[in-house]
């Protein structure tokens, strides 16, 4: 057997083992509750056997039946690194001729990617490894609210702001849809002033990461970030799931950040997203017209610029120098 497909009573029992692996393994825990809720609509389950599994993915069950910010998508999880090596490279599990963007994949199966993007002459144009950190103790207290400010929820009005503030973090198609999406389903904290402005929010993700933090540029230093992160952290803590977010590997001060408030390093949880663009299949019996060009061009462009929502941390620090008690509230979205 190459792979297999999995049922939903399949996946709901899949869902329940996993529980067993947290909280490394709560990076695909959520993912697939998210699919039996409903919201991952267009995906579907295959693991390398079962029940004696040792790899997941969900993947499309093809391009046009996922919303545009999931298209190409391989969420990956598995047990041991040499398990999913093979599994990926096994017929019909990935669609190498394709763009592929893989999530939750560890360090380790990077060279594997690589070495099938370098036989194809395909690229690899966006690696970023991230270091999950987690709360793993009673809920946090939440820091007392300033006069003048409400501690509230994202609500789908506020989508197009999201848009504007991480256009330039993570651009693509579709991403107001996106935002929308995370709003009506998923947890949120924010905080807005008197006139219902919104001034600091932090939002949960597909995956059940905690991301998405920022701090608009005119409140910064009023300590909001750690406000909405721990109103968050509380939230989720107090409902019994996990509250963890990614910090870029080489974001030594949203590290140090991390500690300091108490989070916990998972390494079980570390990973990579990777963009993999395959070589364009050029058809010369039509590269002579200019409309046959620019139209491949553009297709070429529309690839490169695909959006990768699952990649977005915890939190975006625009002054690497910024003293370490004033990280989050300065946290925002940059290019």
């Amino acid at each position: 057997m190459i792979f297999r497909v999995l049922g939903k009573e399949d996946v709901s029992e899949l869902t329940e083992k996993l529980r067993g692996g947290f909280p490394g393994s709560a990076k695909i825990y959520y993912v697939l509750k998210n699919f039996l809720r409903g919201t991952m609509e267009g995906f579907e389950v295959i693991v390398d056997a079962w029940p004696e599994w040792q790899c997941v993915i969900l993947r499309p069950v093809n391009q046009e039946a996922v919303p545009g910010y999931f298209r190409h998508y391989y969420i990956c999880y598995a047990k041991t690194v040499t398990s999913l090596k093979f599994f990926l490279q096994r017929p019909g599990v990935i669609d190498w001729d394709k763009p592929a963007t893989f999530t939750g994949v560890p360090y380790d199966i990077l060279p594997v990617i690589q070495e099938v993007s370098k036989k194809r002459g395909g690229q690899l144009p966006y690696i970023e490894p991230r270091f999950m950190y987690c709360w793993s103790k009673d809920p946090p207290e939440i820091p007392k609210i300033p006069e003048g400010v409400k501690l509230t929820t994202l609500k789908p009005e506020h989508a197009k702001r999201l848009r504007q503030d991480w256009n330039n973090v993570r651009g693509g198609k579709d991403l107001d849809n996106y935002f929308r999406k995370v709003i009506e389903n998923f947890d949120s904290s924010a905080l807005i002033n008197a006139k219902g402005e919104l001034l600091a929010y932090i939002c949960m993700q597909f995956n059940g990461s905690m991301a998405m933090l920022h701090v608009h540029a005119d409140h910064r230093g009023n300590g909001y970030g750690e406000i909405i992160l721990k109103s968050m952290t509380h939230k989720l803590a107090s409902k019994g799931e996990i509250p963890y977010g990614f910090v870029p590997s080489k974001d030594l001060l949203g590290i140090q950040k991390a500690q300091y408030f108490g989070y916990t390093w998972v390494p079980q949880g570390n990973m990579v997203w990777v963009r993999y663009i395959p070589k364009p299949k050029i058809d010369y019996s039509k590269t002579g017209s200019l409309e046959s060009r620019e139209k491949l061009n553009a297709s070429h462009e529309e690839e490169e610029t695909h959006m990768f929502i699952n990649a977005i941390p915890l939190a975006v620090n625009d002054k690497p120098k910024t003293p370490m008690n004033n990280y989050f509230t300065t946290a925002v979205s940059s290019s």
